[in-house]
Order: structure tokens, then C-alpha cells, then sequence
């Protein structure tokens, strides 16, 4: 079971991070090259949608899954004294960059929800173009927090996973 439960771990994890380097290395800029607003974004709400529900799945399979190993698979030794040994400081790190996740996730809905009003009042005349540049810059930039982010955490991933290292007294 333990073997089940670290392969969808590491799976979901290549499943939340893999779209997402594909998504800003590729995807994102391809869609700069359409000059009709309309259709770019709703290229960019199709490619949103269907990323966000595969992230959703993924975050809460790597939250099942985590809590599984936390609880049955870490050494009792371990997780009941868990601030003595380096384990307790890589889990308490990659459990709070977690945390910075999932608000990142959800500022990123609300800041496209904000880029869709926007293309939307441009669409209608609204002289709204700086606005909306702002808006997708941030996003973008953003988006590069949470893939920055989201490779932190898998390190401190295979940190875990390493007991002669993670396991130690500290």
C-alpha cells in the first residue's frame, strides 16, 4: 500500500507541476499572438478551465495522500516527536508553502476572473488597455511565483522521502 500511495503522490505532483510549466513557458505566450481579444480569451478561459479542474483533482489527491503518509508510513518515533529530527522542519516548510498554494491558486482565479471583466468592457469600447496589461502582467508574474513555489516544495518533497537524512535527530 505504501508503494500505491507514494506513486500517486508523486504523480499528482507531476500532474499539478507539469501543466503548469507548459502553460507559462507555452501556452500563455502563444495566446499573445491573437490580436482578437474575444477569441484570446476565450482561448485562455477553455485552457483555464479544463487546467484548473486537473489542478483541483491534483491538490486534493496530494492532500489525501500526504496525510496517509504522514500518519501510517512515517516512523511513529518520528512524527511523535517530530521537532527533534530534520523531518519536522521540511514537513512544517512544505506544508506552509502548501498552504501559500492553494492562496496563490485562488488569487489567480479572482485576478482571471478580474482579466475577463476587463477584455470583456474592452471588447464594449471601454479605453481599458492599460488596465488590462497590468492586470496580465501580474498574472503572469504571479503564475512564475507559483511554479517557483510549486518546485520548492516538491525538493522538499524528495527531502522527506530521504530517511537518512530526513529521519535524523537535529
Amino acid at each position: 500500500m505504501e508503494n500505491v500511495v507514494l506513486f500517486l503522490h508523486v504523480a499528482a505532483a507531476a500532474v499539478f507541476v507539469g501543466p503548469q510549466l507548459l502553460l507559462f513557458f507555452a501556452v500563455m505566450p502563444a495566446t499573445w499572438l491573437i490580436d482578437d481579444e474575444r477569441l484570446r480569451r476565450d482561448v485562455t478561459l477553455i485552457i483555464s478551465k479544463r487546467f484548473g479542474k486537473i489542478a483541483a483533482f491534483s491538490l486534493l489527491i496530494l492532500l489525501i495522500t500526504g496525510l496517509y503518509q504522514f500518519y501510517f508510513i512515517v516512523p511513529e518515533t518520528v512524527s511523535s516527536d517530530i521537532g527533534n529530527y530534520n523531518f519536522g522542519r521540511i514537513f512544517m516548510l512544505k506544508m506552509a508553502l502548501f498552504v501559500v498554494v492553494l492562496g496563490l491558486v485562488l488569487f489567480h482565479i479572482i485576478l482571471g476572473k478580474k482579466i475577463g471583466k476587463l477584455v470583456d468592457a474592452l471588447v464594449e469600447g471601454e479605453d481599458n488597455s492599460f488596465e488590462l496589461a497590468d492586470a496580465r502582467r501580474k498574472s503572469f508574474i504571479w503564475s512564475a511565483v507559483l511554479l517557483f513555489i510549486s518546485f520548492c516544495i516538491l525538493a522538499l518533497g524528495v527531502l522527506l522521502g530521504n530517511p537518512q537524512f530526513s529521519y535524523v535527530i537535529s
